[in-house]
């Protein structure tokens, strides 16, 4: 399996980490809901793309 270096994983992903954070800024301040409600977002993402591993694990299906 492909290990992307330091380096790499900064050039792509700090980009997109700028993006989201920037959307998830403009969320807040048009809601008002505030950083807890975001917080409880990103869980709930980070949960859903830990189930999707999960069953590519079990099916053998890597680098996705």
């Amino acid at each position: 399996m492909f290990k992307p270096s330091d380096e790499q994983m900064e050039d792509w992903f700090n980009p997109a980490w700028e993006e989201i954070n920037m959307i998830l800024d403009e969320l807040n301040r048009e809601t008002k809901c505030g950083l807890n409600y975001t917080i409880y977002m990103m869980e709930q993402m980070t949960a859903s793309l830990k189930s999707t591993k999960n069953m590519l694990d079990e099916e053998g299906i890597e680098n996705y």
